[in-house]
C-alpha cells in the first residue's frame, strides 16, 4: 500500500514538472521540438506568428 502511494506520488511529481516546463517554455516562446523550424514541413501551422 505504501509503495503504491509512493510510486503514484513520484509519477505525479514527474508529470507535474513536465507540464510546468512545457508551460514555461511556451510562455517564453520556445519550440516544443527543440530544433529550429527551418526544415519543418508544418512550421506554418505550428508557429504562425514567427513566419
Amino acid at each position: 500500500m505504501l509503495a503504491t502511494i509512493l510510486v503514484a506520488a513520484a509519477m505525479a511529481i514527474v508529470i507535474g514538472a513536465i507540464v510546468w516546463k512545457m508551460i514555461r517554455d511556451r510562455k517564453s516562446g520556445a519550440s516544443s521540438c527543440g530544433c529550429g523550424c527551418d526544415g519543418c514541413p508544418s512550421s506554418g501551422s505550428c508557429r504562425p506568428d514567427k513566419h
